[in-house]
């Protein structure tokens, strides 16, 4: 893909400078007709087996628009790990953080009609530490993204400890996960404060604000960041609030395969819309066509 421009310049490139958090796993994907009952024996189908993890599928398509950034995840030492690396260094990433213990991997099971359920076994992805922020000058960056995965247990007080040192005009993009539940509230506390832009599904939003609505979740969200909150509501489209307006930008048809890594294509489309000065509403709407070919394809990462 061409380069983006950024809207004030005309220039190729963003505005700003990118961090991307979190963590590189291996997906194994199977399908089945639906899920099993406690008990059953069921027959799957074998898919692939690809590197996947928020952080490298957002860093992924963020490369195909040749938006420069940098990936800060931890690759380990072991089968998975080994995988992990051969990808990244494939794929021209710095490592700038090596352990020798191995990195997780995740069961992904897709049902027909695209729906998917993990399971997951966690691996040095989940044990952050202070020393892992010293390779990069987080102070330097404009925006900054996150995902609830890295702010599970003792982990997420490293990593906002480590936030607290970005400079006050940056931008965190917080994507809350699936495991919203299991980040202790003092953590949260501390991420959903100004500056911050929640970006999440309809159902993390609900568990987020404890709100029955959409609308009313993100004007809780709002309430505490003075950020935008954007929503994605699948074939619907995205939802979008701030304190001028509010509106959904529908998104068109898709034939779904699977809904892998939709989400984290939709976030990273709109992080470099914001690096090139998009509006909210362009960055939304481009969010769901690359979301739209996502969900066409098998597995998480984008293919173009």
């Amino acid at each position: 893909m061409e380069k983006w421009q950024n809207e004030d310049t005309n220039e190729p490139g963003p505005k700003g400078k990118v961090l991307i958090i979190g963590a590189a796993i291996i997906d194994v994907i199977i399908k089945v007709a639906e899920l099993p009952k406690s008990g059953q024996d069921i027959f799957g189908r074998a898919d692939q087996v690809t590197v996947g993890g928020c952080a490298y599928n957002v860093s992924s398509v963020l490369k195909q628009l040749c938006i420069p950034h940098d990936l800060l995840i931890p690759v380990g030492e072991g089968i998975c790990a080994k995988v992990i690396r051969e990808e990244l260094l494939k794929e021209e990433y710095p490592l700038l953080i090596e352990e020798p213990y191995d990195n997780g991997w995740s069961l992904c099971i897709v049902e027909e009609g695209g729906e998917r359920t993990f399971i997951t076994i966690p691996g040095i992805e989940t044990q952050w530490r202070e020393e892992w922020f010293q390779v990069i000058e987080i102070e330097t960056y404009d925006y900054i993204y996150i995902s609830g995965y890295e702010l599970e247990g003792p982990s997420g007080y490293i990593v906002t400890k480590a936030l607290e040192k970005r400079k006050k005009e940056a931008k965190l993009i917080f994507d809350p996960s699936p495991r919203i539940n299991f980040i202790d509230e003092s953590v949260i506390k501390k991420v959903l404060t100004k500056g911050t832009i929640v970006h999440s599904n309809k159902a993390e939003l609900l568990c987020l604000t404890s709100e029955s609505s959409v609308e009313d979740g993100a004007r809780a969200i709002f309430d505490k960041t003075d950020e935008p909150v954007i929503i994605t509501l699948g074939a619907e489209g995205t939802f979008f609030y701030t304190e001028e307006e509010s509106d959904l930008i529908p998104s068109e048809p898709a034939l779904v395969v699977d809904t892998i890594g939709a989400g984290d294509s939709h976030l990273a489309c709109f992080i470099a819309g914001l690096a090139v000065n998009l509006s909210l509403r362009e960055a939304c709407a481009v969010g769901n066509g690359i979301a739209r070919l996502v969900v066409q394809q098998s597995g998480s990462k984008l293919v173009l």
